[in-house]
């Protein structure tokens, strides 16, 4: 994903897009999940 960012919150990471009108949440994920395989295409 392009644009992708994240921002650390106690145990878990937010993921998000800026977009025309803020921000969009993409998925909050806990931190000890295997956050690459989240973002792979089937």
């Amino acid at each position: 994903m392009t644009g992708l960012r994240s921002f650390p919150v106690s145990r878990y990471i937010l993921f998000y897009e800026l977009v025309t009108d803020g921000i969009a949440l993409v998925p909050v994920l806990h931190n000890a999940r295997d956050i690459p395989s989240q973002f792979e295409s089937e």
